[in-house]
């Protein structure tokens, strides 16, 4: 018996060490042609590469993730081409991913991504009959999309209402009606208490803290985006807007669609919030986003990933025009950034553009850490304005208001900064 175990031990050796030896062994790994590591791309991207000579089957490419474009053969029997839409993914740095049916074969390149910010109108407040509205999730979508032709819409149905049947199904009808290029949907829930309303998109629950301060960490650890709802002048909702560090990376939008709710937004940001203003029409009839306000969303392109990182940076504007196109920079920072490094000089690029020849600009207002420090009167229907400013050092922050001829108003998101010392 001593032998027989003595035997086996030293199989069990070889084997062990046979394995070893086999795990050791280097896999060769994909070899990307095109485009290089630390190249910069915009629009349509080839993508060219070369399989190892063991590899077989299909391979797939893709920015830091979905969408994913399955690679075709080219040239050799190795050789791999695809193209890639980098408009469906946010700017900035990316990896250019390859996946095949040998994960160790697998590579990640260095790339980053640049395309010019579009405009995307969206309603981001609405319900149905699952709680105070009517219909169903499936009529709302319909509406929101060949109706009132918009390009984003969520549906935020008060979580108190909804049952797990409900939000099985609000998520699904959502899933469904999604379509990248054509129509994002982002399924979402209202938290409705006392102290304040505040939409949660996208989120994978329906159980949240019913206090306020609970609330914002459970928001900040799950990593979901938040709107601050109809505040009115913010002085009876949200503890009156104190504050809260944790509360700031849990909550990036505020409602803002009439002068009471700009005094809430000034009320807010002069607290040290940075949130961007959003139009929503709060629709509990069947008139899904055609109604009276909306937000303009600035994205490269009309994809689910890219409208959430645009509401996560808060890159949107609130407007009473549908169609009005708002622009707004400061030193190059795209409206709803902070800019980290120190800065000596400000200056502002604001754009408006509204196809209607007859919807001129009446006014534009530029607001300095709240208020109102230079006026523009254009009276025009396309508006470019560069005003500069030299604010003392410290913290600083910036955002414009648009007023129509018709009395239609826009807010921008604020840019951050802080000016150094000369």
């Amino acid at each position: 018996m001593s032998r027989l175990r003595s035997i086996v031990l030293i199989v069990l050796v070889l084997l062990s060490a046979s394995l070893g030896l086999g795990q050791d062994k280097p896999v060769p790994k994909v070899e990307v042609l095109q485009p290089r590591a630390g190249q910069t791309l915009g629009g349509m991207v080839e993508v060219r590469l070369k399989l190892p000579a063991e590899a077989s089957g299909p391979a797939y490419v893709g920015l830091g993730g979905p969408p994913w474009t399955k690679l075709q053969p080219a040239g050799d029997a190795n050789e791999r081409h695809a193209l890639l839409d980098s408009r469906m993914v946010p700017n900035g740095a990316q990896k250019l991913l390859v996946k095949t049916y040998n994960k160790r074969s697998d590579v990640a390149v260095n790339v980053t991504v640049k395309n010019r910010l579009n405009v995307y109108f969206a309603d981001l407040h609405s319900h149905t009959g699952y709680s105070d509205g009517v219909l169903l999730p499936e009529a709302a979508h319909d509406y929101a999309r060949n109706v009132a032709k918009l390009d984003v819409f969520s549906l935020t149905d008060h979580l108190e209402y909804v049952d797990n049947t409900e939000w099985l199904d609000t998520r699904e009808v959502a899933w469904k009606a999604n379509e990248d290029g054509q129509f994002v949907s982002i399924p979402g829930l209202e938290w409705t208490k006392k102290i304040g309303h505040i939409n949660i998109f996208d989120p994978q629950t329906t159980r949240w803290p019913i206090d306020l301060s609970n609330f914002y960490k459970a928001a900040a650890d799950a990593g979901v985006i938040c709107k601050f709802n109809h505040p009115g002048d913010g002085t009876e909702v949200y503890n009156g807007l104190a504050y809260s560090e944790v509360g700031d990376r849990a909550v990036q939008l505020m409602e803002v669609r009439r002068d009471t709710e700009e005094q809430a937004y000034l009320r807010a940001l002069k607290a040290g919030w940075h949130i961007a203003p959003d139009g929503s029409d709060d629709t509990h009839g069947p008139t899904w986003g055609s109604h009276f306000a909306w937000s303009g969303i600035l994205a490269p392109g009309l994809s689910k990933r890219n409208i959430l990182d645009a509401l996560r940076n808060r890159h949107c504007y609130s407007t009473l025009d549908r169609d009005c196109i708002l622009r707004f920079k400061v030193n190059g920072a795209t409206m709803g950034d902070i800019i980290a490094e120190p800065v000596q000089k400000v200056r502002v690029v604001v754009t408006v553009n509204d196809p209607n020849p007859d919807d001129t600009i009446a006014k534009v207002e530029l607001f300095e850490d709240g208020a109102v420090v230079e006026t523009s009167a254009p009276n025009a229907n396309r508006v470019q304005w560069k005003p500069k400013r030299t604010p003392g050092p410290g913290k600083h922050y910036y955002f414009v208001k648009v007023t129509q001829t018709d009395g239609d108003l826009m807010w921008s998101a604020p840019v951050w900064l802080t000016v150094g010392d000369k």
